[in-house]
């Protein structure tokens, strides 16, 4: 079959999928199960939590580093294996969660990811990935991969900015991308977000409302270097994390950019931002959402107020901490060195 030929069958393919129900991806950062359980990524100790409805967390997966975790129309979580270290050879995957079963391999980490490769899928298993290599690249493509493997190139081409149909379109850095109710993809871009429909015509909703990508999701690593994480709430709604602006950002299909979450403290404003919570992860459950926020500084600090921290937000804006993960080994260790001090302390006051 030729490319032509290929990219006409994958768009018609397209078209029918989403003439029947689409999911949205609503979550990105945190996964949550039709039953309740939540899934999310503990980076700094390489750890896959699973927070069961009565609140017991247990380790899903073990040496594992990640930052993309979404909810699937399946049902199941779906998430990256990322290496620690960009230099790495233990190469990129993706693994699955499914009710109370075992993680399964969707992608065996590997160094050389096959192109269109993504967490973003249709409810068929469409994966929609993104060729490009970040500043200084020629082209910025987006990618449908089928199930059966065939992979074509749907919108982009040439690095840029402008609307229009399929390859007549141009992308810059992409950040992140999703899948809205509706089947259109939602993009961050540079910037800016976009919206690819399921004929692929793509068109600018908003501009300059979140961080401008350095890196973007660099082809060569596949699912390395992810900066944004972008999800959508039930009316198909842009929802972007945004950890480098400190915020989450609710983009209305108008275009109207409003904070929805911002974690803020006098350590945030005394270190200009560069120690302090910053968010990772949110999750969408009609008004009710969840954030999880993670600490950026000493490591010690981190282990000792809990890092990450997992909330909840009702429709009433009512904020409730769910849990945070703390080192006790580390609390235990700090409160020893306390009860010491504080003893010196005395001892010393009493001699006098």
């Amino acid at each position: 079959m030729t490319q032509r030929a290929t990219t006409v069958a994958l768009i018609i393919a397209a078209i029918l999928i989403t003439a029947s129900a689409a999911s949205a991806q609503t979550s990105w950062g945190i996964g949550v199960m039709p039953t309740g359980v939540i899934v999310f990524c503990d980076p700094g100790r390489n750890t896959v939590w699973r927070i069961a409805p009565d609140g017991t967390r247990t380790a899903a997966l073990t040496g594992v580093t990640c930052r993309a975790v979404v909810s699937g129309s399946d049902g199941a979580i779906y998430g990256e294996a990322t290496p620690s270290e960009v230099n790495a050879t233990r190469g990129v995957g993706i693994w699955e969660l499914r009710g109370r079963d075992g993680h399964t391999w969707v992608l065996t980490p590997t160094l050389t990811p096959p192109p269109g490769v993504s967490l973003v899928r249709n409810p068929r298993g469409a994966q929609f990935g993104w060729d490009g290599a970040g500043v200084g690249s020629q082209m910025s493509e987006i990618v449908m991969r089928e199930p059966s493997g065939a992979t074509a190139v749907v919108a982009g081409g040439a690095w840029g900015q402008q609307d229009g149909d399929g390859r007549e379109a141009a992308f810059g850095n992409i950040g992140g991308m999703a899948l809205a109710p509706d089947g259109w993809l939602v993009i961050a871009d540079s910037g800016n977000i976009r919206r690819v429909s399921p004929m692929f015509t793509v068109r600018t909703e908003a501009r300059r409302v979140v961080t401008d990508s350095h890196l973007g999701l660099i082809g060569a690593q596949g699912l390395w270097a992810r900066e944004l994480g972008v999800a959508t709430d039930a009316s198909g709604a842009a929802v972007i994390v945004d950890p480098e602006a400190g915020r989450i950002v609710h983009v209305a299909r108008d275009g109207r950019a409003t904070t929805m979450w911002e974690p803020a403290g006098v350590t945030q404003r005394m270190s200009g931002g560069r120690w302090g919570w910053r968010p990772a992860g949110v999750a969408m459950l009609g008004r009710t959402y969840y954030v999880l926020d993670e600490w950026m500084g000493p490591a010690l600090i981190s282990d000792l107020i809990g890092s990450p921290r997992l909330s909840q937000v009702d429709a009433t804006g009512h904020v409730t901490r769910i849990l945070s993960v703390a080192n006790w080994t580390v609390r235990a260790a700090v409160g020893a060195l306390l009860v010491v001090l504080l003893s010196v302390f005395w001892s010393r006051r009493r001699r006098r």
